[in-house]
């Protein structure tokens, strides 16, 4: 009953669930890129990291859910974070990362870092 009430509350978990009884815990973690045991610790609600990372990472690559990229358009949630954490010493390799990169920086509403430009 417990678990019922979570998904009612939280769909991310839902499809978090669904997903690993699709197949497993290790090859949602994989394809989140994220470990077997944070995946293990979020469905028994015992994770003590970022659960909002956890929940990104679920809603754009299990959920499809996207959002507006002031750079590219529409962007799946996961690669939006993906972006955000990427190191500028790379970025200058490609024009369209440099946008992106100064993009998450400058005060897109999707991103999570600190406003630098």
């Amino acid at each position: 009953m417990h678990e019922a009430a979570d998904e009612d509350r939280d769909p991310w978990l839902a499809a978090l669930r669904e997903a690993c009884r699709a197949s497993s815990q290790a090859a949602v973690a994989r394809r989140l890129g994220v470990s077997p045991a944070m995946i293990n610790q979020a469905l028994k609600g015992v994770y003590k990291g970022d659960i909002r990372r956890l929940q990104t990472l679920v809603e754009g690559g299990l959920m499809s859910q996207t959002v507006e990229c002031p750079v590219i358009g529409k962007l799946a949630k996961h690669k939006c974070l993906e972006h955000q954490t990427r190191d500028g010493r790379f970025a200058t390799a490609n024009p369209l990362n440099m946008d992106l990169y100064r993009a998450c920086r400058s005060g897109c509403p999707h991103s999570k870092l600190p406003k630098e430009y």
